[in-house]
């Protein structure tokens, strides 16, 4: 398998289809962004409040302790917003679980038709994405329950609320089970596009995923370089949930100090929604790339595969 080809063929594909990028990357990109802010803020004002790491630090006076309370003030002052605001917090998490799903189902689907030389508009894209929803969606949900991020999460909250000294011991059976996660999602690798590719159900996809990524395991350095490319777009990503909130918080302040907060507001806004944009369509082409190198990697392997096993049934008819 010529692995250079493959990745070049990927991102040739990318940059030929645009319409790919804006119709199903974009907007997916958009919400995993906002979502991964969200959760960094709360990461950070989590730690924050623990009486682990809050202890021996005064409590005023401080730039997190500001910011909390102007937050906390802006809300009571406006209820009518606050209220629009959480119900837009509720349709931007419902959004972040389902149309990631949708739009990675298209995409594997289009990309492979592509592939063939078939040509597919957006409307077919759609239809893709509907065909095996409930299936992709039912993988996703339980591969969450390993993931490196829910892990992280987990270790995190067990850091906060039992302190440094518990964490001694449970840190090491976080990493256990952290690295058998890994592993876990290394052997799922092909499971959802055994899933929309072969339209087969979750629990086989799983199976025959695993068997695929054992049997081939020739190309263990491909594998490495496509769990590298992930590994990049995490850290993009929360990178990215870093960078962002300090866009609407050094306007803030700088303006507050002068009195000026509603127009460092607004500065800040204004920042943040051009890096969100900026970051998304980045990250939406990134997603795109990796989602062909993954199908035709998948195509690939499972015509050699195919291939062989047919040579193996001649050669036993003319025995």
């Amino acid at each position: 398998m010529q692995y250079r080809a493959i990745i070049g063929e990927a991102w040739g594909l990318t940059q030929q289809n645009k319409k790919l990028i804006w119709a199903f990357a974009f907007v997916p990109a958009v919400l995993n962004t906002l979502v991964g802010m969200s959760y960094i803020g709360y990461q950070a004002m989590a730690f924050w409040t623990s009486p682990y790491i809050r202890s021996g630090v005064p409590e005023d006076k401080h730039a997190m302790r500001l910011l909390i309370n102007l937050i906390v003030d802006w809300f009571q002052n406006m209820p009518g917003l606050t209220v629009f605001l959480l119900v837009m917090c509720g349709i931007i998490y419902l959004g972040h679980l389902m149309i990631p799903v949708f739009t990675q189902g298209a995409l594997i689907q289009m990309l492979a038709h592509m592939r063939a030389g078939e040509k597919i508009s957006i409307p077919d894209g759609i239809s893709f994405g509907f065909t095996r929803f409930l299936q992709l969606f039912e993988y996703h949900l339980a591969i969450k329950t390993f993931s490196f991020a829910s892990l992280l999460m987990e270790a995190s909250f067990a850091f906060r609320n039992l302190g440094p000294t518990a964490f001694e011991f449970l840190g090491w059976i976080f990493l256990l089970v952290i690295a058998v996660g890994l592993f876990l999602t290394l052997l799922f690798t092909y499971s959802e596009y055994y899933i929309v590719i072969d339209k087969e159900g979750m629990m086989s996809s799983m199976i025959r995923s695993s068997g695929l990524v054992v049997r081939q395991w020739h190309h263990t350095l491909f594998m490495f370089f496509l769990m590298l490319v992930i590994i990049i777009r995490i850290t993009i990503n929360i990178l990215v949930a870093m960078l962002l909130p300090l866009l609407v918080i050094i306007p803030i302040f700088f303006f507050t100090s002068i009195t000026l907060a509603t127009i460092g507001a607004i500065i800040g806004g204004i920042l943040a929604l051009v890096g969100l944009y900026f970051t998304s369509y980045f990250l939406g082409v990134f997603h795109v790339f990796t989602t062909g190198v993954w199908t035709f990697t998948f195509l690939e392997l499972t015509a050699k595969e195919k291939n062989s096993v047919d040579l193996h049934k001649v050669a036993i008819s003319h025995e």
